[in-house]
């Protein structure tokens, strides 16, 4: 109980914003593509953030980065190659994509936040397990994993547009 007395309430806000926004995601919508694109390009960064945060003071900077820019890219390619999702359009009059509803968003944003709360419980209460060259590149490749699996997504929808 004491350890949850020394987490900020930040991480408790952030968490039930998460579920919130993934909640919604469950649901079909009609989007905009900044919408569309803002939640990628923002989970994106904070997983990127996450990686410079964690070995930012550390030999593991460099790698942990090509490590999450690699695994990132090449799911966000090899799964963008599929086709979209089924039920998903796109309007070219109201400029609208239909996104199906769907859990794995959520699943998404909670694993993300899962990693990250493990990574940062880690570094308080243990930080010598994250100081390794195999823990950095480890963990920025599950982050870049986590990010390519919501840019795929994404990418795919962007496609109707082309298409339309």
């Amino acid at each position: 109980m004491q350890i949850l007395q020394h987490i900020p309430v930040w991480v408790f806000a952030l968490l039930i914003g998460l579920i919130a926004l993934g909640l919604v995601q469950t649901r079909t919508r009609h989007i905009r593509k900044q919408r569309l694109l803002g939640i990628n390009i923002a989970l994106t960064v904070f997983t990127l953030v996450g990686v410079v945060q964690q070995w930012r003071p550390t030999p593991w900077l460099g790698l942990g980065l090509l490590s999450w820019a690699a695994a990132c890219l090449l799911v966000t390619w090899a799964l963008g190659q599929s086709a979209a999702p089924a039920g998903a359009s796109y309007d070219p009059e109201t400029r609208r994509f239909t996104v199906p509803g769907s859990w794995l968003p959520l699943a998404l944003f909670m694993t993300i936040f899962a990693c990250k709360f493990a990574v940062g419980m880690t570094t308080a209460m243990a930080p010598d397990l994250l100081d390794s060259l195999s823990a950095a590149t480890g963990v920025s490749a599950l982050y870049g994993l986590l990010s390519g699996l919501l840019n795929a997504k994404a990418w795919r929808l962007l496609k109707l547009e082309h298409n339309a």
